[in-house]
């Protein structure tokens, strides 16, 4: 019995993967070198304004919106944090926010002017297409979701005020 035990417990383990294993390609030209946790850097620590300011700029202001953030240490040291906004169908490539922008909330507009692919318009079935600066091969971009899914956090926000005369968004 415990021989038996002792097998399932070392098929289990080698067949489930390693904690902190690299991340797969999925939208990069090369594979990401690692995953990193977005808070722990300064130009990503107003995370929660950008969200909310990026939804009171684009998007849909009366429900709540949902994202997934999942963050990359890329190839040179480059760090991302892409954001997937379930709600727009949004995928967005935010390299953090400048000093200004991570020192007060109403200067957190950084995600707002980053790099987006839109998932119902900007992906194609496959790389033989010429892929232009927002376009990703569909597989890749799935792939990307369902890494933040199982290794990002997840962010709400809450319905905003509707849009007023003071408001600069």
């Amino acid at each position: 019995m415990k021989r038996w035990l002792l097998f399932a417990v070392s098929c289990a383990l080698h067949a489930a993967p390693a904690m902190g294993a690299p991340p797969p390609k999925m939208i990069y030209a090369r594979p990401p070198l690692a995953r990193i946790e977005p808070l722990d850097y300064p130009q990503f620590g107003l995370i929660d304004a950008e969200l909310r300011n990026t939804v009171r700029r684009h998007g849909d202001r009366s429900v709540p919106n949902t994202f997934c953030a999942v963050g990359y240490r890329l190839d040179g040291g480059t760090l991302e944090t892409v954001l997937i906004w379930d709600d727009a169908q949004w995928l967005i490539r935010w390299w953090g926010g400048d000093e200004l922008a991570t020192s007060e909330e109403r200067y957190a507009v950084s995600a707002s002017f980053s790099a987006v692919t839109d998932l119902r318009a900007d992906v194609v079935e496959d790389a033989r297409f010429p892929l232009g600066t927002r376009t990703v091969v569909r597989a890749d971009a799935q792939a990307l979701i369902a890494d933040c899914r199982q290794n990002g956090r997840q962010y709400t926000v809450p319905p905003l005020p509707a849009k007023g005369e003071d408001d600069d968004f």
